[in-house]
């Protein structure tokens, strides 16, 4: 009895003994309860956004997308830059090579490759690839041939009957006011070149649309608007009006039933006219040529020497 109330005694003891030894193996853990949102004293709630915070940060979004914007046409412009001075360096240092011919072997093998064609619809137009400078407008102007491709049909509108006559007697094809106008809205007549009195202006509002994108449009900034418009008649005689279409100037200069030397003429004529209009030109640089083509209605394109 003795030796077990010893021992009884002697374990609780040592029990403690091991609790104080290594107290978080022996002692009994607790479960933990963890909450679904925990708050404590420090914490802060999240604040909602404000209407202007709101505009603050998509304002700053609108500015990061105008300045990706910025950048791409930045790197758009210097893209075209560099392929504009490569195309400018090109057009000056072109080489002769045996491709090009002269304007009067060029016509002759044009003219034989419309043999049998009908002299009226075979005509030989000259093309000019050009190498423009940045942010070049359509250049324009009028050219005087020694010999034209084709009749030409002008247009005169006046009110005056008496300037109407007079301008038929002197090479117009078509002249009037009002009559000659709805004749043109609905398409009755057609005509290459048009004139007008300043009285007449107004009554082509109606068909301004319809005469302006092809360039038939009398307006005075290019001079085809005057009382006298007989004077006007005269001098325009054996002109052709050229504009630029992007890199492209296309015109009909000859007609196959032309002889070599007068289609070379004409090419001359029409380049010696080109160049002057580039000199009178506002741009600070000039458009350069990189070829020269004379084309027939149904034959190839040569590239010719000028």
């Amino acid at each position: 009895m003795i030796i077990r109330r010893q021992l009884s005694r002697a374990v609780p003891q040592f029990s403690m003994a091991l609790a104080h030894a290594c107290p978080s193996k022996y002692r009994p853990q607790l479960p933990t309860i963890q909450l679904a949102h925990p708050r404590f004293r420090g914490d802060k709630k999240k604040k909602k956004d404000t209407p202007s915070s709101a505009a603050s940060r998509q304002s700053d979004i609108q500015a990061q997308q105008a300045r990706t914007k910025l950048q791409e046409r930045e790197e758009q412009r210097r893209a075209l830059k560099r392929r504009t001075d490569r195309e400018r360096t090109e057009a000056r240092n072109t080489k002769i090579t045996p491709v090009l011919m002269d304007i009067e072997t060029a016509a002759s093998y044009l003219k034989a490759a419309e043999v049998g064609r009908p002299e009226k619809t075979a005509t030989i137009t000259i093309t000019l690839k050009l190498a423009l400078p940045l942010h070049f407008q359509s250049l324009r102007g009028t050219v005087r041939l020694p010999k034209l491709p084709q009749v030409e049909r002008v247009a005169v509108f006046t009110e005056n009957p008496e300037i109407a006559e007079a301008a038929l007697k002197a090479g117009a094809t078509f002249a009037g006011g009002e009559e000659l106008v709805n004749q043109v809205k609905n398409g009755e007549v057609t005509f290459e070149k048009s004139f007008a009195t300043p009285g007449a202006l107004p009554l082509l509002r109606g068909v301004q649309r319809l005469l302006g994108p092809k360039g038939l449009m009398p307006s005075e900034r290019r001079g085809t608007v005057a009382d006298d418009v007989v004077g006007l008649l005269e001098t325009s005689h054996g002109a052709l009006d050229f504009r630029t279409r992007g890199k492209i100037l296309t015109a009909v200069i000859a007609r196959t039933s032309f002889t070599p030397t007068e289609i070379e003429k004409n090419v001359a004529a029409f380049m010696t006219g080109f160049r002057n209009a580039i000199k009178n030109s506002t741009s600070r640089q000039a458009p350069l040529v990189s070829e020269i083509i004379l084309s027939s209605t149904f034959g190839p394109g040569v590239m010719v020497l000028s």
